[in-house]
């Protein structure tokens, strides 16, 4: 009977093997005319330099003065569901500036990064924008996702990722997420629908990095980001370890003949004498990656394992533009106020293993490592997100007064930056922040507690003091109108 059991699982893993699951893997940088890397095509902050530069109408998101980022944390659907509610928030906040019929807040967000469960309405509403708020809950929200983890791992058809090695339990989620709700789209949509520039952040578990999938470390890899599924990348960045294998990325570095990204930092940016320094961090990683004899494929994870608040993308975008840059100084000249919304949707920790004489379940060790881990983490990551701003904030101060003592009517240091953290903790009701924060972090969870976070990240982001000054500081010229320079302008260094 052993034999015959054995024989039958044999075949049917033959035969699954017989309609192997395709794995589309990252493409080549395209070439320009001249025979160089086209780095400028690929999608990232770098595609909206040049309307940014020109003022041009289409740069939505550089209607006011605002300078906004939202980041979305993970926490499986606990976290889409609070993140979702956030976007509906943004929405019901106006932005009214004199003589304009105005717009919302979301509509003036320059930067959207999502992380684990963060990544599905960050990169869901990239996509579809307005439709979000209509098809999300159905589309995602509230589908039993774990009945097609199951699946993957009970239905023999499924089984192709136990006799093919180049196939992973990850492969067929990022099918089901396309199939559910992303049907085929790749990061040239999210390119055409313009800002704001849609960050999805994975792990690289090889070098202990957290990955954003945008143009510049898709460029370090001299790898063509636009042709990448939007369902692979968020997989990636879902990719829970033990349950989902990793998304891997080829290198195609040797083509690009050590020519890096815009931005990037210089290869000598990582000497020794620089060892301390952010930047010089980000140009090591960006040496590694280049390498074809160091990199020849990325394995990327859980984006929780090394940012569960999506922020690292951003503080490297920070580190990679100087104030020598075209774009940071005509972000520096149109923006008054500066706004980071981190948005997070992580469960509170486990306070009962403090009553307990022994903690011996594997799911509760588990679950208390990487809470701590993630928690430490979080707490230093906006620390350093809060120093960054502040800077900023500095920085933008010196290059508008630079150019003059006003700017637009207002004096040239009347520049402010916030770091607003909005979390589950933030719920008054007990009762409810108890419930909704002892969710357990996984891809389904009951219709009532979906609407109860929606709920309660609406109303956390739309009557958030700090977030409603900001907005109702927002908008000293009409959209489409240049930054004028007041008295005393001088010419930029």
């Amino acid at each position: 009977m052993t034999r015959r059991l054995a024989a039958f699982l044999v075949g049917l893993i033959f035969l699954s093997g017989c309609t192997s699951l395709q794995v589309q893997m990252n493409r080549p940088l395209p070439m320009t005319p001249e025979g160089t890397p086209d780095f400028a095509s690929n999608y990232g902050v770098g595609n909206f330099e040049a309307q940014a530069i020109a003022g041009a109408p289409e740069w939505a998101a550089a209607q006011s003065d605002l300078l906004v980022f939202v980041a979305f944390s993970g926490g499986g659907k606990r976290s889409s569901s609070f993140g979702h509610g956030a976007l509906r928030g943004l929405r019901a906040i106006q932005v009214q500036p004199p003589g304009s019929a105005g717009w919302t807040l979301l509509q003036d967000v320059d930067y959207m990064a999502g992380v684990s469960g963060g990544s599905f309405p960050a990169a869901h509403y990239g996509l579809y924008r307005e439709r979000h708020f209509e098809t999300f809950a159905e589309e995602f929200l509230k589908r039993d996702i774990n009945a097609y983890i199951f699946g993957i791992y009970l239905l023999p058809w499924n089984w192709d990722w136990l006799a093919n090695p180049t196939v992973g339990t990850n492969d067929y989620m990022a099918q089901v997420y396309d199939r559910l709700m992303f049907r085929g789209a790749t990061f040239a949509d999210l390119r055409r629908r313009g800002p704001p520039v849609v960050s999805v952040n994975a792990t690289d578990i090889t070098n202990e990095v957290s990955f954003p999938f945008l143009g510049g470390t898709f460029g370090a890899l001299c790898s063509d980001l636009n042709s990448f599924p939007i369902a692979r990348a968020v997989a990636a960045s879902n990719g829970f370890p033990i349950l989902f294998s990793p998304i891997t990325l080829e290198s195609h570095a040797a083509q690009c003949r050590g020519q890096r990204p815009p931005g990037a930092p210089p290869a000598s940016a990582a000497e020794p004498a620089s060892s301390t320094a952010r930047r010089a961090e980000l140009a090591r990683l960006v040496n590694v990656y280049e390498n074809p004899a160091v990199t020849r494929y990325v394995h990327l994870m859980d984006g929780g394992i090394a940012d569960n608040l999506a922020l690292r993308g951003l503080l490297n975008v920070f580190i990679s533009l100087t104030p020598e840059d075209a774009f940071y100084r005509a972000a520096a000249m149109r923006t008054r106020r500066i706004l980071v919304l981190s948005v997070d949707g992580e469960a509170a920790p486990d306070r009962s293993l403090g009553r307990q004489r022994v903690v011996s379940g594997i799911g509760q060790i588990f679950s208390a490592v990487s809470g701590t881990q993630i928690d430490s983490y979080n707490f230093e990551t906006l620390a350093v997100t809060t120093d960054m701003v502040a800077n900023l904030v500095q920085q933008f101060r010196r290059i508008r007064c630079e150019a003059g003592r006003t700017v637009n009517g207002r004096p040239c240091d009347d520049v402010q930056g916030q770091v607003v953290h909005v979390s589950l903790g933030g719920i008054d009701d007990p009762t409810w922040r108890q419930r909704l924060e002892s969710i357990p972090t996984g891809l389904t969870i009951p219709d009532a507690d979906v609407d109860a976070l929606v709920q309660y990240g609406e109303q956390l982001v739309r009557d958030h003091p700090a977030i409603r000054a900001v907005a109702a500081a927002a908008g000293l010229n009409p959209p489409g109108q240049p930054v004028v320079a007041g008295p005393g302008a001088r010419p930029r260094r």
